[in-house]
């Protein structure tokens, strides 16, 4: 049923295909009632995509995480970046090390993501997989290119209402290592 509140597509599918049965079963009969029930099932897929709207799923919040880090990486702001980590987070002051180092131009989050939600854990934790895209330039000039683009697996965990990630890896694209 999550499907329902997590894209609008199958309510508009669903709705497409009664109508289309409840056209043809007007026209071989032409009775007003079947009139009504097409009425009837758009108001409710109208009902449904305003609750698709207003429904935030666990995997909604954490893509919009990942959407959202990616903005800050392109805004620079490092302290915006940090607190989406956990502070338990091994990989925390590599990550620091780096953003401090670079100027961003663009990042974003590949449209390959995919986001499994653990409920059984406590706190409830997440694991991201998408393909990461940055455009940005070392500082220090040791790095001859400035585009990168990884695999990335990212785990996260839900802390006070917020998706923080807590581990991550990386890996080449091309690779089969998640």
């Amino acid at each position: 049923m999550t499907m329902f509140v997590e894209s609008p597509w199958p309510a508009i599918m669903l709705c497409i295909v009664l109508e289309i049965m409840l056209g043809i079963l007007f026209m071989r009969t032409g009775r007003g009632l079947v009139v009504v029930a097409m009425a009837v099932v758009l108001a409710v897929t109208a009902g449904m995509l305003v609750l698709e709207r207003i429904v935030v799923t666990d995997t909604e919040q954490v893509e919009d995480t990942l959407h959202g880090i990616a903005e800050d990486l392109e805004a620079n702001d490092v302290a915006a970046v940090l607190a989406s980590f956990s502070p338990d987070c091994p990989r925390l002051a590599q990550v620091r090390a780096t953003l401090d180092g670079v100027t961003i131009r663009s990042a974003s989050v590949g449209p390959d993501l995919e986001v499994r939600i653990s409920q059984l854990t406590s706190p409830p934790t997440a694991t991201a997989y998408f393909t990461g895209r940055i455009d940005g330039r070392d500082n220090s000039g040791t790095i001859p290119y400035d585009r990168f683009a990884r695999k990335f697996k990212v785990k996260l965990q839900r802390r006070d209402g917020r998706w923080l990630i807590t581990d991550y890896e990386d890996a080449p694209l091309g690779s089969k290592s998640f």
